[in-house]
């Protein structure tokens, strides 16, 4: 791994809204201060935003310098395709051809917004791709419409990783890119070899994978492109602050990630609705730093021994003794 560095999403610093308190639990930041905050996270250098707010044509350079006085980079641009209700039967899948044209043209221009402001990847999450109930779409025409999608958004610039995000669920109740090895296929269907995989430590949990062994099976692809790093109680998507409910298993992921060929940010997605949002950034990368030191303590053929025997206990009680 040669890490970029750590980075969050804008949204981190928001009201901290759900749909029992769609005001938010805490008077959020504005864009400005939102920044100000960020940069005042030590270790934080990096931000991810989405396309079309607050990145967007009339803004971009403004955010660019905004960014640039504060000694912060775009790590990755989003594209939101899940909150305009136009969307809400899909954008991607949609067989409706013009919210379809609209969904791939807002993507396109999120890969213009990532390579007009430095950032190496455009993270491509449909949200409101999937179904919520048996017979509702064909599966199979649908399908066919989000692989000619991919390939279309893919060519409208190879300059720019594409980066696709999977989900279990929500605001779905089936997510179209739903696993690992769905997005892989995807990415592998595409035939461009900068589209790639999100990997988000909260979806591989409601999935019930193993984030390490995720990230072992991308990287024999050299399909991870994007980390979004959290924490659940494995039910839902909760984006609490790494490292907090999973440690063994987030420390295990981080040793795969340590030996793979990832390049890229350390990117936080967490929502701190009731916690202070400095602060939930700051203890994230605590943790994860500290991971890091365990992990760089791990004597690598000793490990590897002990894993070709599948011996779990004495493989747990070395990797404990290292705390």
């Amino acid at each position: 791994m040669k890490s970029k560095g750590f980075s969050t999403g804008i949204w981190t610093f928001g009201p901290g809204s759900d749909r029992f308190c769609v005001e938010g639990y805490k008077k959020g930041s504005g864009f400005e201060e939102s920044l100000d905050k960020a940069a005042s996270v030590e270790g934080l250098n990096g931000l991810m935003m989405h396309y079309p707010n607050p990145v967007n044509e009339e803004s971009v350079e403004r955010i660019g310098k905004a960014l640039k006085d504060r000694g912060l980079a775009l790590t990755s641009c989003e594209v939101d395709l899940f909150s305009d209700p136009v969307f809400s039967r899909g954008s991607l899948m949609s067989e409706d051809p013009t919210i379809r044209k609209r969904a791939i043209g807002m993507s396109n221009k999120a890969m213009d917004m990532a390579e007009a402001l430095g950032a190496p990847a455009m993270n491509l999450w449909p949200g409101q791709d999937g179904f919520d109930y048996a017979f509702q779409i064909d599966y199979t025409a649908q399908w066919n419409l989000l692989i000619e999608a991919i390939k279309e958004i893919a060519s409208h610039n190879t300059r720019v990783k594409l980066s696709l995000e999977y989900k279990l669920r929500e605001p779905r109740t089936h997510s179209s890119i739903s696993t690992s090895g769905v997005a892989l296929f995807l990415a592998q269907a595409s035939g461009f070899p900068h589209v790639g995989v999100t990997v988000d430590l909260g979806h591989a949990f409601n999935c019930k994978e193993s984030p390490g062994n995720v990230v072992a099976m991308l990287d024999t692809s050299r399909k991870l492109f994007v980390l979004h790093l959290n924490d659940n109680f494995r039910d839902w998507d909760d984006d609490m602050v790494v490292g907090t409910v999973h440690f063994w298993e987030t420390l295990e992921f981080l040793y795969y990630l340590n030996q793979s060929s990832f390049e890229g940010w350390l990117g936080l997605d967490i929502f701190p609705y009731r916690e202070d949002p400095v602060e939930a950034c700051s203890l994230s990368i605590e943790n994860i730093n500290y991971m890091l030191t365990v992990v760089d303590r791990v004597d690598y053929a000793r490990l590897k021994a002990l894993q070709k025997e599948a011996d779990a206990l004495a493989a747990f009680r070395y990797i404990k003794s290292l705390l």
